[in-house]
């Protein structure tokens, strides 16, 4: 039920690769924080890129560590467990739940890392093939249930938990990109479940071009959308996560309000911002918003951000930004 996908919601579109010391495209993928990961580097310096690519895992593994509530010792998990409150949380995790809380606030709700138990309620109900009850629908959910002091987060009612599935991933990507950076590598990308970030230069001069994958057609693509150096692109789509109750699909992404799957219209929202933190949680947002919503609150200018519509009927909806980014 958490935003992943053991599938890339994107796929890249790499082409031969020249210049730059005519260094050629390597690759390294592997599996942490419960999805897929390629991390691809334009360098000739083999060693180079092994021990980035090392260095690479290891912060995910650190950042799983502390964010993972299924992992045992987590901050996360160690905050859920708590009656009242964590105390002396890391500095990553501060920076997270500081996004985490204003994206929230900025939505109006939309976004909402207290949906734990829910996420864990619709997990139950597609393994005992029901639907949740109205009693179990009113679990103890809300971001204004959290106040974060300094490296302290309280909760109002013991019975708040977090996930930040929603989240997390795109903090990820972001610690990765800005680590990337400081590299001698020209540039290069990264594909993170349903995150793509990029940075420095393609050493043909070339842009970074992202298919954003049509909801309808796993092997299909609505488009592809330019990517600049440390952009971060985040997409939710109906067809990520889901569970099945008497033969019909209920996807992941939940609406804290009601409970239930957001049901707005919308098959996916790609957002694309320079925080992956921020482009992450707003592309849960701006789905649950439904697409009349989040263009007005792309309009409102609350943050800096552009992003890709695609509706049930398959009709593609752009705001400003992206439509000087996108092609069909």
């Amino acid at each position: 039920m958490k935003k992943v996908s053991f599938f890339l919601a994107v796929c890249m579109l790499l082409t031969a690769i020249c210049g730059c010391g005519k260094a050629p495209s390597t690759s390294s993928t592997f599996y942490l924080m419960d999805t897929v990961i390629t991390v691809t580097l334009y360098t000739e310096n083999d060693d180079l890129a092994s021990a980035i690519f090392a260095e690479c895992r290891a912060m995910l593994s650190e950042l799983e560590a502390l964010w993972a509530r299924q992992t045992e010792g987590s901050e996360s998990a160690r905050f859920n467990q708590a009656t009242d409150s964590l105390s002396g949380l890391d500095a990553r995790t501060v920076s997270l739940l500081q996004t985490a809380l204003e994206a929230s606030e900025a939505t109006g709700g939309a976004f909402d890392i207290t949906v734990a138990p829910l996420v864990d309620l619709w997990a139950r109900c597609g393994e005992e093939n029901r639907l949740p009850t109205e009693a179990e629908l009113q679990a103890v959910v809300g971001y204004r249930y959290l106040a974060l002091n300094g490296d302290t987060l309280a909760k109002s009612d013991p019975a708040v938990m977090i996930d930040l599935g929603g989240i997390g991933k795109g903090a990820a990507i972001s610690h990765l990109i800005a680590y990337l950076e400081s590299t001698e590598v020209c540039g290069g990308l990264v594909t993170f479940g349903s995150n793509v970030a990029v940075f420095g230069e393609k050493p043909d001069g070339k842009a970074f071009r992202v298919a954003i994958r049509d909801p309808k057609d796993a092997g299909g693509t609505v488009g592809t959308l330019t990517l600049r150096g440390g952009e971060v692109l985040s997409v939710s789509g109906d067809y990520e996560r889901y569970v099945t109750v008497d033969g019909r699909l209920y996807h992941h992404i939940l609406d804290p309000a009601t409970g239930y799957p957001a049901d707005t219209g919308l098959s996916s929202v790609a957002v694309i911002a320079r925080d992956g933190a921020l482009a992450d949680a707003l592309s849960t947002a701006l789905f649950v918003m439904g697409l009349e919503d989040a263009m007005e609150f792309y309009r409102s200018g609350v943050y800096g951000f552009e992003a890709v519509f695609v509706g049930s009927d398959g009709t593609v909806t752009l705001t400003d930004g992206a439509a000087a980014l996108f092609e069909q």
